[in-house]
Formats: C-alpha cells, structure tokens, sequence
C-alpha cells in the first residue's frame, strides 16, 4: 500500500514539474529545472486560461466587486445589477453544460518544416452527441515563444448531432529546432463567451523545423582544387582517370572490392584504396559551433534589459543561425554536384556527418542541422585531433565556416593549409576580416536572396 501510495506521489511530482500538457511549457535550460514559484504560477494561469476566456476573467472581476459591493450596501441600485448579472453566469453555465461538446478529434501535424514558413495544421472533428456543439475553437492558446499563428481570425466550428467537420489553422516557426507542441485542445464558450468547456486529445506532437537555406546560384571551389575554375556541377567529373591516389581506413558504405588487404594485415584494421576521382568528388565543411562568437555590446544589453529580454544571455545567436544556413546551401550545391560532403561542427564536441550520394538524403541532414546546439565554449576547436586533419585534408576540398578570428581559428586555418588541401575560410556576421577570409554579412545568408560563392 505504502510502495502504491510512493509511486503515485512521484509520478505526480513529475508531472507536475513537466508542467501542463495543454499549455505551452516555456523550455528550462540544460540540467537546469524551472523554479518552483514559476511552475506553480504557471500550473495557475494554465487552469485559469482552460477555465475562463479572456473577456470571462474581466466580466468575473467585475462581478465579484459589484457583489461585495452589494453585501457593504444593501439598499443600493448595485443589488439590482448583482441579480442581473448573477443571471448571466446561470444561464452561461447551465446552456454550456447542456451543449458541453462530446467530441473526438485529431490533429494532424507537418513532421518538418522550413523555418518562417507558413505551414498548416488540420483538426478532424467528430460530433458523437445527439445535440449540436457551437463555436469550437482549435488551440486557442498555442502561441509559443517562436510559434505563432497567422490566421486573421481564429476559425470556429458548430457540428450538428453525429457530424463531423474539419478546422485548419496557420502557424509559422521562428526558430530552428525540434520543437514540443503541447496536446491539442478543443473549447468552447458557448455561448456568452464567460466560461470555457475543453477537451484535450492525443499526446504532445513535434515538429522538426529545419534552417531557412537558399540554393546558391554559383559555388567556386576553393584555389588549388583541380576543378576550382570551373562550377560545382562539372568538378566532380574531374580526375575520371580513376589514378590511384593513396589509402585510407575503411568507413561504413565503401566498396568491399576496394579494400587493401596487405595494408588492412599491416595495421590491424580495413584499409580502403582511394582514387584521384573520389578525392576531387568529396568535400569538408566545418562550422564554428560556438555561441561565444558574437557578444552584444553594453547598450544592446541595456536595451535588451529595458525591454524585459532577460534570455538571452548575452549573445546574439544569428551568425550562428546564418552559419548552419550557409551549411545547408552549401552541401546542397555540392550534393547536386555528385560530391560526398562530410560536415564538422566543432564546439564542446566533435559532431560530423555525411551527406550526398549514397550516404544521408538531404531531408535527414536538415534534421541533424535543425538538431544541432551551439556550444558556449569559446574553445571550440580545441577537440579537432591530428587525426581529424588528416581525414578532412583527405579530401578535395575544405569550407572553412567561422564566427570569429582568432589564434585558435587561425591556427586550424594554417594546419589545414600545410596539408596541402585547398580551403576557402568565410567569416559570419562580419563586414571585414584578415585576407584569408572571406566576410559576409549575417543579412545577406538569412535575407532569402540567392548568392554567388
């Protein structure tokens, strides 16, 4: 009894610290839980907001002054209002619970979008009452912190007995990322709009929102690369002699026929061969994953302080925002170009992935960008080994995606070099830069307009 009793608790208690399953839950930071006061607040406003709508709240607060102005004056006209008001509610209650809605319902949610893209999301409504239900309302209260919807109005349902109707609405995301939606959410104030009678279904539903990317109209490959003068669609042609061009270890999709089985003996593990023509037909990206790049200056965040935005931490978070959206265009360019790109995001951890031909489609990629996490570390390239060198100087050429310079940056950018594999550097969110970089503006990759790299 006791044990029922404990596991009871703790599964209320986590509950509870998840917060309302209908309501938008703002997101804690990394091991980091949400204050108990703000979870009891916003479990408050939650039931609250399910309970009342919004001219309800108003229309209560001036009930409940009027009657206990009432109750101080007993002879005065306001008694006269009190009943006349009194009324109002009883007969708001007693026609909602009459036509409360007995319904089932599902909603349909886009499993990826395109950030700041409009995107719809479609509710099936079915009507199992022998009476009508009115103004049906879908996800009154799904407005996020980077969700938010674009319908002029909200649309409203009224089903007949046994019917079943449909409602679409339009969102549009903000933010990159995998975002929680909170269960959907049916109600009504029929019919003075006071009271609200809901009825959530379904779990909460993600949506993956991938990075707003353009494709690049031209791409020139970096100097010293053996199709540099020429577009991306013609590089990968180049070296079709199939010479041989050296050996490298085995990874996951090579040919089996193209292992070396003497140097696989001599060091203990599969070595592949490598050919001129799978050299030229790979490329490396590495992005500069590091938060840390840009700080605001002290009047941003006076300003930022002013207007009550206490989130952001001190950083500006679209270089990096412009740096993955380069990172797509990019490796779709290259991609449609039969070239193999290998992409390494540099923070507090090595992460890599490899997309085009055989490997990732390009839908998967977007959802490890959409995914990924800047790092607040500001040594970020700190965990890019001897090793890793070698394999990103393997191939044919290297974009090089920083957020800053520095003896760090510059460091990786001379080691690369040495390598002898050609590399083209970009600096985000910067008007200018040392020669070894190319700079470009944070507007100019997130502005929606095609660009010649």
């Amino acid at each position: 009894m006791m044990k029922r009793i404990l596991e009871t608790f703790r599964r209320f208690r986590r509950g509870f610290r998840e917060g309302p399953s209908w309501f938008p839950v703002p997101g804690s930071r990394k091991n980091r839980r949400t204050p108990f006061p703000i979870l009891l607040l916003l479990w408050g406003y939650a039931l609250l907001d399910r309970v009342l709508t919004p001219q309800g709240r108003m229309f209560l607060a001036i009930y409940l002054a009027i009657a206990c102005y009432s109750l101080i004056l007993s002879r005065s006209p306001a008694v006269l209002l009190f009943f006349v008001l009194s009324g109002v509610l009883f007969f708001d209650i007693a026609a909602g619970l009459l036509f409360r809605p007995r319904i089932r319902f599902r909603r349909m949610v886009p499993e990826r979008v395109a950030r700041g893209a409009v995107f719809r999301i479609r509710y099936t409504v079915e009507n199992h009452s022998h009476l009508p239900c009115f103004d049906l309302i879908a996800d009154a209260s799904l407005m996020m912190r980077h969700l938010a919807g674009t319908d002029p109005a909200l649309p409203r349902l009224s089903l007949g007995g046994g019917e079943t109707g449909t409602v679409t609405r339009e969102f549009r995301l903000q933010k990159r990322g995998i975002h929680l939606l909170p269960r959907a959410l049916m109600e009504t104030g029929f019919p003075f709009q006071i009271f609200k009678l809901s009825c959530a279904s379904g779990s909460r539903q993600k949506i993956i929102c991938h990075p707003e990317w353009i494709p690049l109209r031209s791409l020139r490959l970096p100097e010293g690369n053996a199709g540099s003068s020429e577009s991306v669609s013609s590089a990968a042609s180049v070296g079709g002699s199939m010479d041989f061009y050296g050996c490298r270890e085995y990874r996951t999709g090579d040919d089996p026929r193209k292992i070396h089985w003497v140097a696989s003996a001599k060091h203990a593990q599969f070595v592949v061969k490598e050919f001129q023509e799978e050299k030229l037909s790979r490329a490396a990206l590495i992005l500069d994953n590091s938060l840390a790049a840009e700080r605001f200056s002290f009047r941003t965040l006076f300003r930022n302080l002013f207007q009550l935005k206490v989130g952001t931490g001190g950083y500006d978070d679209a270089p990096f925002e412009a740096a993955v959206s380069l990172c797509a265009s990019l490796a779709a360019s290259l991609s449609s170009g039969d070239f193999v790109v290998d992409l390494f995001a540099a923070g507090s951890e090595i992460h890599r992935f490899r997309t085009g031909g055989r490997y990732m489609t390009q839908e998967a990629f977007l959802d490890l960008l959409a995914a990924l996490e800047p790092s607040g570390k500001r040594d970020r390239f700190g965990k890019i080994t001897p090793e890793d060198i070698r394999t990103i100087a393997s191939s044919g050429a290297v974009f090089l995606l920083l957020l800053r310079v520095d003896p760090e940056s510059s460091k990786l950018y001379r080691a690369l070099v040495e390598t002898g594999v050609p590399v083209r550097a970009f600096l985000i969110g910067a008007s200018s830069g040392p020669g070894w970089v190319e700079p470009l503006r944070t507007g100019d990759i997130l502005g929606g307009r095609e660009m010649d790299l």
